[in-house]
């Protein structure tokens, strides 16, 4: 039952393979270009790229080091504990933010940032409000975060787009009453030239992170994000996209991390004991890594990637332009293109299968080389896995139709109705004997034969004899063989297919003979054909084996001497009757020099 169901798909579907030929590749070439260049050109492989990028990113063997110059004052477990007892729990009065920054602003350095968000008044400690907000307002070069709301609310907002600090004129006319939805800092009115800037953390539908903001374009007006204000107050010019695709420093912690209280109980001595110049020129970023207070993702290099680190990461890739940068789609649509025509000819012109498999197998490698290499030695991401994916997608397809069209072609049930109980079939045997000594030349010519076999429309190459068996193999090494199997109404057609084979076979046997003496055969053909009706005695058998018997007996006349031909062609009664039989066939005055005279 399973059989006759497998037969009743397969035989159809080899069926239309062979009708349609070398056809086959050509059109799936087309098809698989078209749905390559739609796929890449409209982003639908942005999947496929984020899973390289984090396989890569994640198994990389050269990290870029993170910049010294970025240190983060972390408010830790470690530290939550430690100033527990004297100012309770986070969030801890805003006095102690305004004397750290103090503190630390007295080393003069480069940038103080904030991954807090001081959104609301402290109603329970105004003075305390109130220092912070007098120390921010002095210290200029003090930097905090934005969060931007979900648009849908920006109807809600009063706070026009054109009022946030810093935003620029984008579009050449952005609307004027445009209002955004934000949470601002408490003392934003303060915070001016920049010193606002957005810090959502976008992740991909899967949850991940793998860019970060440059800026934003909101009705028209550029709103910065918080690195990027941060990076551009420092005199560093900044990239004209709105996102840059992250180029991580490694596994977290990347930066050099200092606990928050042990920086604040030293800004509280007399005699400190901390370098005076500790953060001096740097950039101080300061926030969390404790997981009570919930500023965590997952990034490629870290299921549990503290918000803080990634903001370090954001700025050093702005600051020092080692973002990763990526080729145009059409540079991938080029190159899968070019993959999938090498690929066609490959199996139009019948390459040598061997060279095929090995060739892919390079190619494919060679794109997931590149893709891993380049990500790890600069700061291109050359993601390969759209041309990956298409030329694997074409070689199986085009493997299987190439399988089925040899199944087909010799017999085998589940895909040809050839051998089925009461069938008459031709079959025509050609043993071809290489009398040439240097074994790489005899490989040579045998698979340029091979190639013309298979270029045929009926025949077929045998594997090589007892290949493993050391004696009997040699018997056969300087042969091959092949064969045609054809309904019999179709022996004029089956005929004709070996005498093509032959013919197209001629330019390689002449190269070869010129090599060699001029009076020396380089390639005897040896022919046998003949008809049987498959039975249910299986008598068929036993004539398949009388005929191979036969076609081997002709290998007594396979001498390479007395002959100033390049070939010799030495056919059996039965063949020569069939061809005189059907009449009409075309036999090239070379051939029939050679022997093939009917």
């Amino acid at each position: 039952m399973l059989q006759r169901a497998l037969r009743y798909i397969l035989i159809p579907i080899s069926s239309l393979s062979d009708r349609v030929g070398n056809g086959f590749y050509i059109g799936l070439a087309i098809v698989m270009s078209i749905v390559a260049l739609v796929a890449i050109a409209g982003g639908s492989t942005a999947a496929m790229k984020n899973k390289a990028y984090d396989l890569i990113m994640k198994t990389r063997f050269l990290y870029p080091a993170p910049d010294p110059e970025i240190v983060i004052v972390d408010i830790d477990e470690a530290a939550l504990a430690a100033m527990a007892p004297e100012y309770g729990r986070w969030p801890w009065p805003r006095n102690i933010m305004g004397e750290l920054v103090e503190g630390i602003a007295t080393q003069k350095p480069s940038a103080i940032v904030f991954d807090i968000t001081f959104s609301d008044p402290d109603v329970f400690n105004l003075d305390g409000d109130k220092y912070f907000r007098d120390v921010i307002a002095k210290t200029t070069n003090a930097f905090f975060p934005v969060v931007r709301l979900n648009e849908s609310n920006d109807h809600l907002s009063e706070l026009q787009a054109r009022q946030l600090s810093g935003a620029t004129r984008l579009d050449p006319e952005p609307s004027e009453t445009a209002t955004i939805a934000v949470v601002l800092p408490y003392f934003y009115d303060v915070l001016t030239h920049r010193r606002l800037g957005t810090n959502n953390i976008y992740t991909d539908t899967d949850g991940i992170v793998r860019t970060y903001a440059v800026y934003a374009n909101e009705y028209g007006w550029r709103v910065g994000s918080l690195p990027a204000n941060v990076v551009a107050a420092t005199g560093t010019s900044l990239p004209d996209q709105e996102d840059i695709l992250i180029n991580w420093r490694g596994n977290p912690p990347s930066y050099r991390h200092i606990s928050f209280h042990e920086i604040y109980f030293d800004l509280q001595k007399q005699k400190r004991t901390r370098p005076l110049d500790e953060f001096t020129g740097k950039i101080v970023i300061i926030g969390s890594t404790a997981p009570a207070l919930f500023d965590l993702k997952t990034t490629p290099v870290a299921k549990v990637h503290p918000g803080v680190e990634i903001l370090a990461t954001a700025v050093d890739n702005l600051k020092n332009g080692d973002f990763l940068t990526e080729l145009h789609p059409w540079i991938y649509i080029s190159i899968t293109l070019v993959a999938v025509a090498l690929l066609t000819g490959a199996f139009v012109y019948n390459i040598d299968q061997r060279v095929v498999n090995l060739t892919f197998t390079l190619l494919q490698s060679g794109f997931l080389a590149v893709s891993y290499f380049t990500l790890n030695l600069s700061t291109v991401f050359v993601d390969l896995t759209a041309p990956f994916a298409f030329s694997l997608a074409y070689f199986a397809i085009a493997r299987f139709n190439y399988t089925i069209a040899g199944f087909r072609r010799s017999g085998q049930p589940f895909f040809s109705t050839q051998l089925d109980p009461g069938n008459r079939c031709r079959v025509v045997l050609a043993q071809c004997h290489f009398h040439i000594k240097n074994r790489r030349a005899r490989l040579a010519l045998g698979a340029s034969v091979k190639k013309q076999i298979a270029l045929s429309r009926y025949g077929l190459p045998t594997s090589p004899f007892f290949k493993g068996m050391p004696l009997l193999y040699s018997f056969f090494r300087n042969t091959v063989v092949f064969y045609w199997l054809v309904p019999e109404e179709k022996t004029a057609a089956v005929l004709q297919d070996v005498v093509s084979v032959m013919e197209r076979a001629m330019p390689a046997i002449r190269k070869s003979a010129r090599r060699r003496a001029a009076d020396r055969v380089v390639a005897t053909w040896l022919l046998h054909g003949f008809d049987f009706t498959v039975d249910a005695e299986e008598t068929w058998r036993l004539q398949g084996e009388a005929g191979m018997a036969k076609l081997f007996a002709l290998a007594s006349k396979t001498s390479e001497r007395g002959n100033e031909r390049v070939i010799r062609i030495v056919a059996t009664k039965e063949f020569m009757n069939t061809c005189r039989s059907v009449g009409g066939l075309k036999v090239p005055e070379e051939l029939e020099k050679a022997g093939l005279r009917y």
